[in-house]
């Protein structure tokens, strides 16, 4: 009788640590699924535009991507061929595009990066914009802080419009006022 109740004993603790090994595997399963679904990204964009107007219902900036992909735990969206349209204080035109980007939501900031491009568009009410007198500024990375219109990169930049070509490194750019300040040696080079 006593074996009996031993064997007993013994089955029901064997099978007791059974449920606990069983118990701590699906856990740590369950536990690695949730790391690994925070790092994926919640959704897709194919065809991403988006639209800001000033309290006159005039539009006052436009983003465009080619793709996107939204990462919820950092806070970000990796871009494809991201391109950012904004109008100056005096209604001039001018577009930031490039091949990738990353957009920071927390920092309301954009890094760009490779062949970043920034050029107004032409004015086709003004018959004095002509399109050789347009300005061409191009880079390899440039931070892009949305709410304010002020670009900077430390990368090397090259500034070209039909009379001069300006060669420097690094960059602060005031979109809305069309000011820049070229950072570190700068080259320019002016034909009349």
């Amino acid at each position: 009788m006593f074996r009996k109740r031993f064997l007993f004993l013994f089955i029901v603790i064997m099978v007791g640590f059974g449920l606990l090994w069983v118990e701590d595997y699906t856990t740590s399963i369950t536990q690695e699924n949730t790391e690994g679904a925070a790092v994926l990204p919640d959704y897709y964009g194919d065809g991403l535009k988006n639209r800001s107007f000033d309290s006159n219902g005039r539009l006052e900036s436009q983003f465009e991507a080619q793709r996107s992909v939204h990462y919820p735990d950092k806070k970000q969206a990796e871009l494809t061929y991201p391109k950012f349209t904004t109008t100056t204080d005096d209604g001039e035109v001018w577009v930031v595009r490039s091949v990738a980007g990353t957009h920071y939501e927390n920092d309301k900031r954009m890094v760009l990066k490779n062949d970043v491009v920034i050029s107004p568009i032409a004015n086709t009410t003004t018959s004095s914009n002509n399109s050789s007198d347009f300005t061409t500024i191009s880079t390899s990375q440039l931070t892009l802080f949305t709410d304010t219109n002020i670009a900077q990169t430390d990368k090397p930049v090259e500034v070209i419009n039909s009379h001069s070509q300006i060669n420097a490194v690094g960059m602060i750019i005031n979109i809305d006022l069309k000011r820049v300040e070229f950072l570190s040696q700068v080259n320019a080079k002016y034909e009349p």
